[in-house]
């Protein structure tokens, strides 16, 4: 049975190859949706930006309002000095002016902080705006590498699956057989060799029988403990 564990042998290393190219597609696609989730994490934060720059403007419009109306009392309240006659009137009038002026103070330095930080807000919007920019240029790039490289690597697959249907032509319907069955159930490692008389699948060491079969049989040989198709590792 030499010639059908050649065989066998590599269909199964062809069928590997497959699944490394599967694999390697598999991710190269992972690389484009990693991108996107990370595009889609920085827009995220570009609206939070966004909303906290328009709520710290209106912050300051509100704040600016106010300030506005403290001075149009404070204009009104040094009218209405003029024409008052008693001190006790003038003293009041005048803590009144004070403690506009201190609230407009107060409303000056809110106004001056938020106005910071607005300029910091916009800062990083700016910045975000900027590498939003280059990711999405990097995202185009990788889409084009990546399809470039899939359709390359389906060629390359193509091209296996017609050697692969070369050597399944040449294999008689039972080999064939157990080994689709022990590919699918044993991860695609359906034959494995033997080393130091134990079997390279389970590492089960092989009795003198099968090892008397493997050297003298015609007939696909399987290992008593895991069934996988045995062949005789060469020194």
């Amino acid at each position: 049975m030499i010639e059908s564990i050649e065989v066998l042998k590599r269909l199964q290393s062809l069928k590997s190859k497959i699944n490394e190219l599967k694999e390697y597609q598999e991710l190269r696609k992972q690389d484009v949706q990693k991108k996107k989730t990370q595009i889609e994490d920085k827009k995220a934060l570009a609206e939070e930006k966004h909303e906290e720059k328009l709520s710290r403007q209106k912050e300051i419009d509100r704040k600016e309002l106010d300030l506005k109306t403290d001075e149009g009392e404070i204009t009104k309240y040094n009218v209405q000095l003029n024409s008052i006659k008693t001190n006790k009137e003038y003293t009041a009038l005048c803590t009144e002016i004070g403690s506009k002026k201190a609230d407009m103070s107060i409303l000056e330095d809110e106004i001056l902080n938020t106005m910071s930080k607005l300029e910091s807000v916009n800062e990083e919007n700016n910045k975000l705006q900027e590498d939003l920019r280059r990711e999405e240029e990097s995202l185009k790039n990788l889409i084009e590498s990546v399809d470039a490289d899939v359709k390359k690597t389906d060629i390359e697959i193509e091209e296996i699956q017609n050697d692969q249907k070369k050597y399944i032509d040449a294999l008689d319907e039972n080999s064939l057989k157990h080994y689709n069955r022990l590919s699918s159930i044993k991860g695609g490692k359906a034959v494995v060799a033997v080393i130091d008389n134990m079997c390279g699948g389970c590492s089960m060491k092989i009795t003198a029988q099968t090892l008397n079969l493997l050297m003298g049989s015609n007939e696909l040989v399987f290992c008593q403990s895991c069934s996988r198709i045995l062949y005789l590792e060469e020194k």
